[in-house]
């Protein structure tokens, strides 16, 4: 006589639930201190001329908000030939080197530095700088150095990734600068006075 063998049923298996959703958070090599590194190109307006200025610099930032800062800008005089203004003759410009330091803010990046979208990344990007400052003025003939006071605004405007994420940035950058009014050479036709302002446009990269 056959028997027949009847199969039980195994136990019943939860239905797979999918996955959970990866997150990945995007920061550069650096992080959480932001450092950029960037190079200026500019002017320094005057009624009397308007020296060309170039520099270059860095900031770190703890997570792109507070940090440090460090600068070594330079711009061209017109000592050799002094301007007319209203048909008389007007002191010209020393060659100037400018070595400014301190502290750097970001005062947006509060709220803003860990969004992606664009305009979060162009506002964690305006910043100030508070310091001092270094000046060497010069001519062919005469020389001198004196400190100061500066002060600057910078908006970096994303061009590719961001602060936190890294990249590069168009940087736009405005500085003041506060010094003891000087006077070179023994005729006195090189004048620098006690407040300058220097305007520039350059690149930021965020390694």
């Amino acid at each position: 006589m056959s028997s027949v063998a009847w199969a039980q049923p195994g136990p019943v298996e939860p239905p797979l639930s999918p996955p959970a959703e990866v997150v990945v958070e995007e920061h550069s090599a650096t992080w959480p201190l932001a450092l950029d590194v960037h190079a200026l190109l500019g002017v320094e307006p005057h009624d009397r001329g308007n020296p060309v200025a170039f520099g270059a610099g860095a900031e770190l930032l703890w997570r792109g908000k507070v940090g440090g800062f460090a600068e070594l800008i330079s711009s061209n005089g017109t000592a050799l030939i002094a301007p007319m203004l209203n048909g008389v003759q007007q002191p010209g410009f020393a060659d100037r080197i400018s070595i400014p330091f301190g502290l750097a803010a970001r005062p947006l990046a509060r709220w803003f530095v860990d969004r992606r979208d664009w305009g979060a990344r162009l506002a964690s990007g305006i910043g100030i700088q508070v310091g001092g400052t270094i000046e060497h003025l010069r001519t062919s003939d005469d020389a001198t150095t004196t400190g100061g006071l500066h002060v600057a605004l910078a908006v970096d405007v994303p061009i590719w990734g961001g602060t936190k994420q890294g990249g590069v940035m168009l940087r736009l950058y405005a500085r003041a600068l506060f010094t003891p009014s000087v006077t070179l050479e023994t005729n006195r036709t090189v004048f620098e006075p006690s407040a300058s302002g220097q305007l520039f446009a350059g690149l930021a990269y965020y390694p």
